[in-house]
Formats: structure tokens, sequence, C-alpha cells
């Protein structure tokens, strides 16, 4: 395969020996393109069993009581289990190696989510809803995936803050309004979702503090709380991640997101946020990037999925 290396410009063939993958630089006229893997820094699989729902507000939508979780409370469980796994497929087959899920419904939503991630790619941010659960999921998951304070007793998530300390802790914040962010903050997360409607200041403190924050775009859009000020803002700092959010207003695609990212955000910057720490490659048709000055903007707003041909780990020689 005559391949292009998306970040470099460097050309060379791909050959596949003793089940690896091998890259050899050589001047060739490339057929491919390779570029890091994706990483879906957040979703909401659990909501790939609504597909579409009426326009709502944030809160009747994804809030407590909202559609969202009085439609998971009567599905059935392997119906569940059988639409995260469609989205899991796609999310992989569109570019994606690793996906953040926030996975609500305690002990009983981390095993349907085991169950549904055949590829192994999902990281596990459980939800518990008592100290009891949360010491057993804990050992189960990969961390815990909050929504914001507001939903939740402090003292609760302070436990939980202290539990994950060898694991992740990620929070919901700012996607609405200020009112939730100091507290988030105090929580010392590893991770913070949306910061959208975050005050500059606490959006700066949060970066001065190194802590990931992850945008989805196009959720934001959906529920009427895009902020294009604070996108610039953290387009420029090294720990700013990109997601897809829920499943049943966005698709798991991150070609997707990114393309509408890179609307507003330039390009290059939407790429290394969407695959940052990615340690796998995508090799993927270039035929609607010829004479492309810059590859890597044209992987964020070119490519689709039917480009993609695999997933895979290469050894550059």
């Amino acid at each position: 395969m005559r391949c292009v290396i998306a970040e470099t410009g460097e050309t060379g063939k791909l050959y596949f020996q003793n089940g690896e993958v091998v890259f050899t630089s050589e001047k060739v006229k490339p057929e491919y393109v390779i570029f890091k893997s994706f990483i879906n820094a957040h979703t909401h699989l659990g909501d790939s069993i609504l597909k579409d729902p009426p326009r709502l507000g944030l809160i009747e939508m994804v809030g407590k009581d909202g559609l969202k979780f009085k439609v998971l409370r009567n599905a059935r469980d392997d119906e569940i289990i059988d639409e995260m796994r469609n989205s899991i497929e796609y999310a992989y087959k569109s570019g994606t190696n690793r996906i953040f899920d926030f996975r609500e419904e305690g002990i009983k939503g981390a095993e349907l989510l085991k169950k549904a991630d055949k590829r192994g790619i999902v990281e596990i941010l459980s939800r518990p809803s008592n100290e009891v659960e949360a010491e057993k999921l804990i050992s189960l998951t990969n961390g815990f995936g909050f929504s914001s304070v507001r939903d939740h007793d402090m003292d609760f998530l302070e436990f939980c803050r202290d539990l994950a300390k060898n694991k992740i802790f990620a929070i919901h914040a700012g996607e609405l309004d200020n009112e939730d962010v100091e507290q988030a903050l105090a929580l010392e997360p590893d991770m913070l979702i949306h910061m959208n409607m975050a005050e500059k200041r606490l959006l700066l403190k949060a970066m001065d503090e190194g802590i990931d924050i992850v945008s989805c775009m196009r959720s934001n859009a959906f529920f009427n709380v895009f902020n294009l000020e604070n996108y610039r803002i953290l387009s420029e700092y090294e720990n700013w991640l990109i997601g897809t959010d829920n499943v049943m207003i966005s698709s798991p695609n991150m070609l997707d997101e990114v393309k509408f990212a890179s609307s507003f955000i330039d390009a290059e910057r939407v790429y290394y946020a969407s695959t940052k720490n990615s340690t796998k490659f995508v090799i993927a048709r270039m035929e609607k990037m010829r004479r492309s000055e810059n590859l890597i903007r044209s992987v964020v707003r070119r490519l689709e999925s039917c480009d993609i041909i695999m997933i895979t780990e290469i050894r550059f020689e």
C-alpha cells in the first residue's frame, strides 16, 4: 500500500509482515493516508436506545427526570446492549479506537456496557447512586462520570472523589450556565465535560490546574448553549479534548464532530484535540484529498467513514 503520513507528509509503503503492519519510508505517489485514530472523550452510549427525539430543553431531555431516563427505564436490557454495541461498531468504523463513556444506572449499567463492548475500546465511567455501589463500581470500571453537582449530594461526590484517587473522576460543569462550575472545581476532577458556559476566570482556573476539558459542540449547539468564545480559548489548551455526547441527538462518529468543529475552530487544533494520546492509526483512502495543501485539514474537513480501511498499530522503520 502506497501511503502518506498526514502529520509529516512523509510517503512510503505499508507491508504486512508476521502479523505486523510496517511502514517503510520511500518516495511514492500515495493512494492512502495514515493518521492517528480518534479518541471520543465523551459519550452517553446508553442513549443509543433513543434516536432523534423531538427538540427539548437540556433539563427536559437529559435531566434526572428527563425523557432519556424515562426511555431507559422502559427499555429491555437486550435492547440497550444491542443498540450500544451498534454505536460502538459505528464509532470504530469511523476511525475511533477509544471511547470514554458516562454510564448511568450504576452496576447494572456498567455490566450492560461490558457486554456491548465486543471491541474492548470503551473506558467506562460509572455513576453510582450510593456509597456501597460506588465501592463496588470503582473496581469494575475505569472511574466515575457524574452529571452536574446540582444533581448530587456534595458529600457523596467528595466520597467518590476520594475513592477514585487512582482512577478517573469526571463531571459535567458549565454546560447550562456557570452556577455549578466552582463546586465542580472544588472536587479537583481529572476531567470536566463542557465548560462552554463557564465564566472566563473559572475556565482559565481549570486550565491552570491542568484538568482535561472536553467540548461537545454539536450537542451544545442542539441545546442552544453554543459558546464560540470559550471554544476558542480551549483550542489553545494542551489538555483540550473532543467528544460527541448523547447518541440520541449526535452520532458517535468523530468525523461528524470534527467536521462541525472545524467550521469554527482551526482544523489542525481540532485534529490534535480529537487524537490526543492516541496510540493507533487509521489507514484511509485519499481520493477526496487529492491536491490537498494540508492533509490534516483535509482529514478533518473531508474524510468520511466509507474512506476508512482499518485501524491498526504501525511499526515505522
